[in-house]
């Protein structure tokens, strides 16, 4: 066989595994027996390639897998991957959309009857989606120190710009989704949460995945500087005076959170 016929053979294996539906005419390609027909040969790795990725999407989303029941979650997530194939070198790229696919295909929105456990499965897949992408992301791990940063009053720290940490994220949701998210991972079985606004800070922190609930004042600071506002407009636009912005700054530059200041970064 040539190197072009197998490269022709491989491109079109993959197309046929990652969409069935495009495969055309399987038996001008496969060979099939009397026990096993052509498509049911191919087929074979059609169905475990998707089943392998429906288990990394468990292994991403255990808390909603919990949430929805295991055959509940598999057909969500089936059909979260026939919409979108997974077209990364990595599976922790699979589940970047699974929220988003879940609020476009809310079933109460056709029928008109607004349901909150679906806001609930929304806000649990978008919080587990930022635990997983702070897991993986650059951290602060092995930084050294900051440079200097003047203080409040003194010139440049109004017109001070901050890099944040790679591995920040930042999720307003509608329920306390992350201490319902540690009572499932430990294994309990509690109640839903009740409804109520939340910010939450998720990071990484000497390799250990770190969440905080913020006040409105804070979470818009820190949302303002990882945006690139300088640091005396965020404070001004959040609410707060300049020492209090100030005091945030040097916290979160302690935790971690702030790893860059006017393009100067903490060295490795």
């Amino acid at each position: 066989m040539s190197a072009e016929r197998l490269r022709r053979l491989q491109g079109w294996l993959q197309g046929a595994i990652l969409d069935p539906a495009g495969a055309g005419d399987v038996a001008d390609v496969v060979v099939g027996t009397d026990r096993l027909p052509a498509a049911r040969r191919l087929a074979i790795y059609q169905h475990g390639y998707r089943s392998r990725l429906v288990d990394c999407l468990s292994a991403h989303y255990p808390v909603a897998r919990q949430l929805l029941g295991r055959e509940l979650f598999e057909g969500f997530a089936r059909e979260y991957l026939s919409s979108r194939p997974s077209r990364s070198y990595t599976l922790e790229a699979l589940g970047a959309g699974f929220a988003e696919h879940l609020a476009a295909g809310r079933p109460d929105v056709v029928e008109g009857e607004w349901e909150p456990w679906i806001d609930l499965l929304v806000d649990v897949v978008r919080f587990e989606r930022a635990f997983t992408e702070a897991h993986a992301a650059d951290g602060a791990e092995f930084r050294g120190p900051l440079p200097a940063v003047p203080g409040p009053g003194e010139r440049g720290w109004a017109e001070t710009v901050v890099s944040t940490v790679e591995c920040l994220r930042l999720v307003r949701v509608g329920f306390p989704v992350h201490a319902f998210a540690v009572a499932v991972r430990a294994g309990q079985d509690p109640p839903l949460p009740r409804p109520g606004e939340v910010r939450l800070v998720v990071a990484r922190r000497d390799f250990v995945v770190t969440v905080a609930e913020f006040d409105e004042p804070r979470f818009g600071l820190l949302a303002a500087l990882r945006a690139g506002t300088p640091v005396g407009v965020a404070g001004g636009g959040a609410g707060l005076g300049p020492w209090q912005t100030d005091s945030c700054l040097r916290t979160w530059m302690a935790e971690g959170l702030i790893v860059g200041i006017n393009g100067r970064t903490s060295q490795r």
